[in-house]
């Protein structure tokens, strides 16, 4: 089975270049209508933050925000 991992490449809040996986800047994803409302229910209001990876899309280098 082969894994593609797309990387898109972002910055951090203090300026940090690096990538972001595609899983984690797409997050949970709901099964159900109820599990999406759910979902959107427990986001805090500030946004979240991911991993903000080297190059090599292994080793995280910082946080990017996204949804504030």
């Amino acid at each position: 089975m082969l894994l593609v991992f797309l990387k898109i490449k972002s910055s951090a809040a203090d300026g940090t270049e690096g990538y972001e996986l595609k899983k984690d800047l797409d997050g949970d994803q709901p099964k159900t209508p109820e599990e999406a409302l759910a979902i959107q229910k427990s986001r805090p209001p500030g946004g979240r933050d991911i991993p903000l990876y080297d190059v090599d899309g292994k080793t995280v280098i910082d946080v990017f925000q996204i949804g504030s």
